[in-house]
């Protein structure tokens, strides 16, 4: 008879615990880093003998907890860590081109539009080389092409800083989820298998080797426990006791590097961080260019104006310096007086008419239609790399999420079945009591 109270308690204990476990699945359903939980669930065998004589026998006690599993497949974890990673770094590298294409501004108000307003103002005084309103406009077209040459040099200097300053930030977020995830594997250590303290760690791991992964391709190695340990080019950055963080080196023309524990290490290939490196670069390309453009610009009108001269009948001033790259170009003369407009000894507009010269193949605004044309190449492929990478995470998502995430629908069915699970038990403990008693009653 006490065998069957036994069997009863233990159905109690083992549905009481299965409810418990659904309750927390349920209430974690919309919690993207909870793994759905199940309860295992088997049969607590007993044995005895009824005679010396006889073998020993194998009977039911009832229902035994092994423990609680986690509805995870490392195969499917390891595939959205690295399709998130890349798709985190090809969302980074959009973003960034988007904003390198803004800043250079290819608008009414940006370098084209003022270059080639510069080119049409030279044709129409041209026309009329005395005309001193015409003067005045020219150069101030001059000088409005180098104030927006000069703003979009300080902007994209503007963008150098602001990506790094994302790097760092992505470092600290990086730095910050090594800290847990090193102290996740201390609690992990010390955590009873297939207990629900070993469950939520596991969670917490996967959380912090996702955030890592999603800022660069670190190799993961797992140990015993489900310990994970982090390694990149050579460097340990997650071991036994031990967390080496990863700093930003920046460069003197604002480019980035990593530095872990004190050494430089390659830059990665995937992630938000080998994406501002990537950014970083480019952007670096875009100044160096502009910087080329103003060099060139000024190296035409100066050499233009040297070829003529004026009124007074003497060469051309440089109206132009470009010595400290586009950020510094400045016009060295608003007298209108300084432009030389005629040719020596020939007509007083020879000069301003080979202005339109300085237009061909080789000329500043080509220069300028080839970097917006590079920028432009470079966001749009940054730009479908991300709809690539989006729709290949998202496959990986789905093939784990419908291993790991929570059904409500399959929870529903299992609150009713192990509700009916524990009333049944309750029900074999209450006739056992009946029993009993009617035994009791016989004597």
């Amino acid at each position: 008879m006490s065998d069957i109270f036994s069997i009863g308690l233990s159905g109690i204990r083992a549905y009481q615990q299965a409810l418990s476990t659904v309750s927390s699945n349920i209430s974690n359903s919309e919690n993207p880093n909870y793994v759905r939980r199940d309860l295992r669930l088997g049969e607590l065998g007993s044995t005895g003998a009824i005679s010396p004589y006889y073998i020993n026998q194998l009977n039911s006690g009832g229902v035994d907890v092994n423990g609680i599993a986690r509805a995870a497949d490392p195969f499917l974890e390891a595939n959205v860590r690295l399709t998130g990673a890349s798709l985190y770094g090809a969302e980074t590298r959009a973003r960034w081109m988007a904003n390198v294409e803004t800043t250079l501004n290819d608008s009414d108000h940006g370098v084209g539009a003022k270059l080639t307003a510069l080119f049409a103002m030279g044709e129409e005084l041209a026309g009329s080389p005395f005309n001193s309103i015409l003067r005045n406009q020219f150069i101030s077209d001059i000088d409005s092409a180098v104030t927006v040459i000069n703003r979009t040099a300080d902007d994209l200097a503007t963008v150098s800083g602001q990506i790094i300053g994302a790097a760092q930030q992505e470092v600290t977020t990086l730095n910050e989820a090594l800290d847990n995830l090193a102290e996740t594997n201390i609690s992990l250590r010390a955590a009873a298998d297939g207990s629900i303290k070993q469950a939520a760690l596991l969670d917490q791991r996967d959380t912090a080797l996702a955030v890592i992964s999603e800022r660069m391709d670190v190799t993961i190695s797992f140990a015993d426990k489900g310990v994970a340990n982090i390694d990149y080019d050579g460097q340990s950055m997650v071991d036994i006791g031990q967390v080496n963080s990863v700093s930003v080196a920046v460069g003197g023309d604002d480019s980035i590097g990593l530095v872990i524990n004190g050494a430089a290490v390659t830059a990665p290939s995937r992630g938000s961080l080998a994406a501002l490196v990537l950014s970083a670069d480019t952007n670096i390309d875009r100044r160096t260019e502009l910087d080329n453009l103003a060099t060139q610009f000024a190296a035409d009108v100066n050499g233009w104006q040297a070829a003529g001269e004026t009124d007074g009948g003497t060469a051309g001033p440089a109206l132009l310096d470009a010595t400290g790259g586009a950020a510094a170009l400045i016009l060295l003369s608003d007298d209108p007086a300084d432009l030389a407009l005629a040719l020596p000894g020939g007509p007083a507009n020879g000069n301003i008419t080979n202005f339109a010269a300085l237009r061909g193949p080789a000329g500043v605004e080509q220069a300028w239609t080839n970097i917006i044309g590079a920028q432009a190449i470079t966001t749009s492929s940054a730009q479908n790399e991300n709809v690539a990478a989006m729709t290949q995470h998202q496959a990986a998502r789905n093939a784990r999420d419908n291993l790991s995430s929570v059904n409500l629908d399959r929870e529903a069915a299992d609150l009713l079945r192990f509700q009916e699970a524990y009333n049944a038990s309750a029900r074999v403990i209450q006739v056992a009591r009946e029993t009993m008693q009617s035994v009791l009653a016989i004597f």
